[in-house]
Formats: C-alpha cells, sequence, structure tokens
C-alpha cells in the first residue's frame, strides 16, 4: 500500500487495516512474489471492497496482480463510490478483477485507466470487457468527438487502447496526437484459442463501440466494408501486417455502398508491413484514385518490412495524392531489381 506519507509494507490484518485507513489519496495493493503469504494476508473480494468504501477520496487506485480469497459473489445492491478517481489500473486474472471492478461507482472523468487481464475466455472477454470499454468510452463526454483508438490482435493477447485525438495535423509524417484520457484494455486468452477466434472478438468489441466518434483507426485486422461504414468521421487509418488484395478498402461493387466511398472523410492512410500478394500494388492505385474524386485529397505513408514499390507505381501514386512518405524495406532484396531509393 502507498499513499503520500506511507511506504510499500506487509498486510497482516486486512480488517484493522480498514479500520486505520480512511483517508488515503493514493493506494497500491500488490502480491510480493516472494514466499507464499500467510492465509491472513490474503484479502478477500468484500475486504477489499470495504478498504475502498473507507477511502471514498481515492485519487489514484493501482492494483496489483493482488491474490485474492474470492468469498463472495456479484452483489449488484452493492456499489463503491470513487467519485474522486483520476488514475485506475488493475492487473490480474479475470475472476479476480472483475467481482471488484463491476462494484466499482466510477466518476464521470478519469484520464487513466489501465485494465489488463489474463487468463480471460472469449466469451468473458465479449460479455465483461467488451461492454466495458464501452461504457468508459460512453460516461467521458471527452471522447464524442474526436475518439482514437488502437485494436489489436496476437496469438497471445488482445489489445484495445483508447485517447482523444487533437485536430489540426497534416501529413502522414504527422502523426496523430492523442492526449488525455487514455484507456488501455488488455487481455490475455488461453493458448488454446485459435487466433481467428481472438480476432472475431476483437470485432464484435469494436461493434460495441461509438464508431461514430472515431476519427482516428489503428489495427492489425482486416478492415471489412462492415467495419468501414460504422467510421462516417474516421480521419485517419493505420493498417499493419495485411494484405494488399484487389478489391482493397473498397465497397462491394454489387453491395448497398457500391457507389460509396467507405471513408468518407478520410485525409491519412498509413499502410505498415503491408504484403502485396505477386507485388501487385494495383489494388492501392485503384483505391486511392477511388477515394480523392470529388476532389478530396488524401495523403499516404507507406513503410516496413518487406515493402518495395516498382517507381512507375511510386510515380502513379505520387499522381493521386497530396502527399506521400514512401520509406521502403531497404534491409530485404527489391523484387525489382537495385532499388533506386538506397542511394
Amino acid at each position: 500500500m502507498q499513499s503520500p506519507s506511507l511506504g510499500p509494507f506487509k498486510i497482516s490484518s486486512w480488517d484493522h487495516l480498514k479500520s486505520t485507513t480512511t483517508a488515503l489519496t493514493n493506494l497500491l495493493l500488490g502480491s510480493a512474489n516472494t514466499l507464499p503469504p500467510s492465509p491472513s494476508a490474503i484479502p478477500t473480494t468484500s475486504q477489499i471492497l470495504s478498504l475502498l468504501t473507507s477511502n471514498p477520496n481515492l485519487r489514484s487506485l493501482t492494483l496489483n496482480s493482488l491474490q485474492i480469497d474470492d468469498n463472495s459473489g456479484y452483489d449488484p445492491g452493492l456499489q463503491v463510490p470513487l467519485h474522486h478517481l483520476e488514475r485506475v489500473s488493475l492487473v490480474g486474472t479475470f475472476h479476480h478483477v472483475f467481482p471488484i471492478l463491476r462494484q466499482l461507482e466510477f466518476p464521470e472523468r478519469m484520464d487513466h485507466v489501465e485494465i489488463m487481464i489474463n487468463d480471460c475466455t472469449p466469451q468473458e472477454g465479449r460479455e465483461e470487457i467488451g461492454p466495458c470499454i464501452r461504457d468508459y468510452l460512453l460516461r467521458d463526454p471527452r471522447f464524442r468527438d474526436r475518439l482514437g483508438i488502437v485494436l489489436k490482435s496476437t496469438i497471445h493477447y488482445i489489445l484495445v487502447s483508447a485517447s482523444v485525438v487533437g485536430a489540426g495535423y497534416r501529413g502522414p509524417d504527422r502523426q496523430p496526437q492523442g492526449g488525455p484520457p487514455h484507456g488501455v484494455f488488455y487481455a490475455e486468452l488461453p493458448w488454446m484459442v485459435s487466433h481467428d477466434v481472438k480476432k472475431k472478438l476483437c470485432v464484435d468489441i469494436l461493434a460495441l463501440l461509438p464508431q461514430e466518434s472515431i476519427v482516428d483507426f489503428y489495427t492489425n485486422l482486416p478492415v471489412t466494408e462492415e467495419v468501414a461504414v460504422g467510421m462516417p468521421n474516421l480521419e485517419a487509418l493505420h493498417l499493419t501486417h495485411g494484405p494488399m488484395e484487389s478489391g482493397f478498402l473498397l465497397p462491394d461493387p454489387n453491395g448497398p455502398n457500391a457507389h460509396k466511398k467507405l471513408f468518407p472523410s478520410l485525409q491519412r492512410l498509413y499502410l505498415e508491413d503491408t504484403e502485396a500478394v505477386d507485388n501487385d500494388w494495383e489494388p492501392l492505385v485503384t483505391y486511392l484514385a477511388h477515394q480523392i474524386s470529388g476532389n478530396q485529397a488524401v495523403s499516404l505513408e507507406l513503410f516496413g518490412e518487406g515493402v518495395h514499390v516498382c517507381p512507375e507505381v511510386i510515380e502513379q501514386i505520387e499522381g493521386l495524392v497530396e502527399e506521400l512518405v514512401y520509406e521502403p524495406d531497404l534491409k530485404q532484396e527489391c523484387p525489382f531489381g537495385k532499388c533506386p531509393y538506397a542511394e
């Protein structure tokens, strides 16, 4: 536990701690990762909630991999008001963190929220973590106009982070600047859960979020037409590790959006580690020509591992975009012979 005047120490009695701490503003509880604690030193969920109830003026709360003897289920009638909280970080297993998280009553605005969960199933991610992220974004009015979202899925985890994106920046080499509030939500799923299931979970969580407020989106997932039409105000799109295929970012020619732009407000496109099938960048050229119709200006940054575009295509792209930043992978042999950008 930490406060402005107290350093870390061992806790022998949680009931005694509750009775002697009623005016904390900063609280950090975590396991020391040394010898196994005595049974009396392991708190129950109700003891943690009781301690928080006794300290309603907390501004910073951290529960870091705390060992908890969960002796109680979710009680919807019990809410712990923490109306002065500015920062919260909860790290641990799903079954330790969420029985506490469900019963905390947060203020409308918090500048920093970090929820890092391990041992989480896809169903728990869909039914608990997704709504938790949605409620956090909808509660804080600062997210309503210029929301930046990072959405990643790997073989080990899923990650969603949120920030407020500033206005007024231009050009692909000037990345959108995110400011507070910041939210980071990380969930580690069992290794036997397939990557496809993890990606589907990310898409399901995205569907819960206020997509119309998103102006900046970073993802390593495929951007489908269904995802795209939900973000009419998107200004900056950062795609990483995605294939360059026919129909790239274009609507289904036989679908309801056939004659529309999927991202009517797009200004900046970042393509990182993009793989062109058979070194064919024509889908990108086709997309840019479609996107700039109606005098819409788009800037492009193209960079990362394995990225090489022949000079003729670069010339085509330069004629379509307002600004181009091209950083080919000079460590990899250029499929077009000696790379003219290596000198």
